[in-house]
């Protein structure tokens, strides 16, 4: 099976459960901790290692994580381990903030400009990505100056592209 099917499914079973306790609790622990399995290589080796056994995995992690995770999430990873899918934890995190989103008819919108958007602009555009998707929109803002000017906006599979760059591109092909 296709490890972002695999991550999608244990996503739901966490989700589901998490609907009847406190989805935002959940949501945030998921966040935390894989973002602290990220930013420390020692954890992460530890967590991801083949030949370390189940049981000093899950020693580890209660350890670490025994005072800040509540206990749907610490079961959820003891899980994982078990399963040996604690590698799909990233992936898990990812489609299970799809779902909670989803749940809260939050879209998330990638905004990409050459320079930073002002308030104002950013203001105009939000009402604007709100007005589009009939949802509320989380923006998530980065600046590219390759793209010379103007903005490139990615929701889901969609893409508005509105940058000087995609324009001059469009000419070069148009004028052969």
């Amino acid at each position: 099976m296709l490890k972002g099917a695999l991550a999608r499914r244990y996503a739901q079973a966490l989700y589901e459960i998490a609907l009847k306790q406190d989805l935002n609790q959940v949501e945030l622990e998921l966040k935390e901790l894989t973002h602290l399995i990220d930013e420390n290589a020692e954890v992460a080796h530890l967590l991801y290692h083949p030949h370390i056994t189940l049981t000093e995995k899950k020693e580890l992690m209660d350890k670490l994580f025994s005072d800040s995770l509540s206990d749907t999430v610490r079961r959820f990873i003891s899980l994982l381990i078990d399963k040996r899918r604690e590698n799909l934890l990233p992936e898990i995190e990812r489609e299970f903030k799809l779902l909670a989103d989803k749940a809260r008819n939050i879209v998330e919108a990638r905004i990409a400009s050459a320079t930073p958007l002002s308030e104002s602009q950013e203001e105009r555009l939000h009402k604007e990505l709100v007005r589009i998707t009939g949802k509320n929109v989380r923006m998530v803002k980065e600046v590219r100056p390759e793209l010379i000017g103007g903005i490139l906006v990615k929701i889901g599979d969609r893409v508005l592209d509105g940058t000087v760059a995609y324009k001059l591109s469009k000419m070069r092909v148009s004028l052969g």
